[in-house]
């Protein structure tokens, strides 16, 4: 079959693994680049084994391009609806003529069914895949003939390895086509020097089993009495059938107990292999001395039974048994590959989503770890604490620029909670104190009171854009927030701007709203005053902190405000005069 749909999944793998090791994955370069190593080495090997296969295909199946002038002298819709029979066995060069040359002499088609040649088991799967490859409109019309002369095989444990080894092939070329392909079965053996004089040879007829009984494969299925008993027939020709028919149900017997339950053996390790039909086909091919069946006649009859006398060299193959083959309808390549390619991606992103959870939970832990080490440092031990302070800082600085220009996608994937310690961040920030002045009496420091700001003066109903008339209310509030830090040069400040909403409509949207005015008014100081970002941190409250209840129309406009916060701080912000 085709290999471009398994070349793209591998690549298409091979890809996605390397998204995963570099982008998602938590682990070192060294790791990464190990992990790379070995998904390209994989991916070549499999590739290689593929093409190193190809090549073998093509040794294996040169006589299938003949079959390319066979079917063109069908009729097109003939040519889509003949079953394709493998055929092989000990018995299988009875159905080809050897005058031909060899390409033609392996491949012959009936009204029925198209019949190819295969001189071992092995194979069978190698020809199966060129046969789909070269035609994929075969895909489900492909079955296996097996057809086995007994009477050339004088040890029947031989013989039941061969038919073991048959049917692990059968397994192997199943397992190419997807599906459990249909196999028929010929016994080939002779009656003719048994029954019938040199001057009478025994007609070619099959015999096929079912359900325990014998049928002649004619039109009707005729049952083997009614042939046996045809009143249209001599008592001499009568009496030979009867002789006929003895054999023909011992044989019979034997094939149940020696092949079908050889192939149907539930000790071995593979799948059962239950052919769809079986016949036994009384004609003399060829024979060696002391072979299973002699032996099975001589300990039936106790005299050794000739069999030297050949009705034919071909034998024509058994249309009737095989025209009612079922079809099956395997996905094709196309399909296969799609399903393929939808497994890959869908294990690629429990992968990713794995991978992300994996971050984040290392995010948080680290964040945890940096506020507890900052929180276990005495105050007084005011160099590491300040060098705490310093490590909580850049992670309140790589927070807020997650949340201003977006989380990188080893943490994204709907996965990212890192908003959720800013404020754990802020709070232990804001417990800092600064180590004192070596003064006797260190002057008093005044701290400022808290600027608020009504959002409906700065802000539409809703919305997080600042108002064209609000910059004369936020010039006056940058105008007090720097009187009041110039009253305290000798501090540093933490700008905290927290924005606030009342109770109404959804907590979350609240959340985000008050954030994002809070972030508006942040925004408009920097870009008026030139203060840096390491001044400030923002806050959204939404309406969890509210001055007064939320029970009246003028309390709740009383909440909605943003309020501004000077909170001391050691080499934080300071302003120069000409701020």
């Amino acid at each position: 079959m085709s290999d471009y749909p398994k070349r793209i999944q591998i690549i298409y793998a091979t890809v996605l693994n390397l998204l995963l090791l570099f982008v998602f994955l938590p682990i070192t370069m060294g790791w990464q680049i190990i992990g790379s190593v070995l998904v390209v080495v994989i991916a070549m090997g499999i590739l290689w084994r593929m093409k190193r296969y190809r090549k073998i295909l093509a040794s294996s199946t040169t006589n299938i391009a003949f079959l390319t002038e066979k079917l063109d002298l069908l009729p097109a819709k003939q040519r889509y609806r003949l079953p394709i029979l493998l055929v092989t066995g000990s018995g299988a060069k009875d159905f080809f003529p050897d005058d031909l040359s060899l390409a033609q002499s392996n491949i012959l088609i009936s009204s029925e069914a198209v019949w190819i040649y295969v001189d071992e088991y092995s194979h069978l799967p190698i020809v199966y895949d060129s046969l789909i490859a070269k035609w994929p409109d075969m895909l489900g019309r492909v079955g296996i003939f097996l057809a086995l002369t007994p009477e050339i095989e004088d040890k029947q444990g031989i013989f039941i390895a061969k038919l073991q080894a048959f049917r692990q092939s059968w397994v192997d070329t199943s397992k190419i086509a997807k599906y459990s392909l249909p196999v028929y079965l010929s016994v080939h053996i002779g009656f003719n020097d048994l029954i019938y004089d040199e001057f009478e040879s025994i007609p070619v007829q099959w015999f096929q089993l079912k359900k325990q009984k014998l049928y002649l494969i004619d039109r009707y299925l005729s049952p083997l009495n009614n042939w046996v008993n045809d009143i249209k027939i001599s008592p001499k020709e009568r009496e030979r059938r009867l002789s006929l028919q003895a054999f023909l149900n011992e044989s019979k017997d034997w094939v149940e107990k020696v092949v079908l339950s050889t192939l149907a053996d539930p000790k071995q390790p593979v799948a059962k292999c239950i052919p769809a039909a079986a016949a036994i086909y009384p004609v003399n091919q060829e024979v060696i001395t002391n072979n299973i069946i002699q032996i099975q006649w001589e300990r039936l009859t106790t005299m050794t039974l000739p069999n030297t006398r050949k009705i034919q060299e071909t034998i024509s193959p058994p249309d009737d048994l095989v025209k009612f083959m079922p079809i099956a309808y395997p996905f094709s390549p196309i399909i296969s590959m799609i399903c393929g390619l939808l497994v890959i991606t869908s294990l690629f992103t429990m992968g990713c989503l794995g991978a992300s959870f994996k971050n984040n939970i290392k995010l948080a832990k680290q964040v945890e770890s940096d506020i507890d080490f900052y929180n276990s440092i005495a105050m007084d031990n005011y160099d590491e604490k300040l060098k705490a302070l310093e490590i909580l800082k850049n992670d309140r600085i790589m927070l807020n620029k997650y949340f201003s220009q977006g989380e990188p996608v080893r943490l994204g994937v709907g996965l990212y909670h890192g908003q959720q310690l800013i404020e754990p961040l802020n709070i232990a920030i804001s417990k800092y104190v600064a180590m004192p002045p070596k003064v006797i009496e260190p002057p008093q420091v005044v701290i400022p009171v808290v600027i608020r700001l009504d959002s409906l003066a700065l802000f539409e109903t809703g919305q997080s854009n600042l108002k064209p008339d609000s910059t004369k209310i936020l010039i006056n509030a940058l105008v007090e927030m720097q009187k009041q830090i110039k009253t305290n040069q000798d501090t540093g400040w933490l700008i905290l701007i927290g924005g606030h909403t009342d109770s109404t409509g959804n907590e979350d949207k609240n959340i985000q709203l008050s954030l994002d005015r809070a972030l508006s008014v942040r925004n408009w100081f920097m870009k008026t005053s030139d203060m840096p970002e390491t001044c400030f941190a923002i806050q959204g409250y939404g309406s969890k902190k509210p001055l007064v209840d939320n029970d009246t129309a003028e309390n709740r406009a009383k909440n909605r405000r943003v309020e501004i916060s000077l909170v001391p701080q050691m080499s934080n912000c300071f302003l120069t005069q000409e701020n």
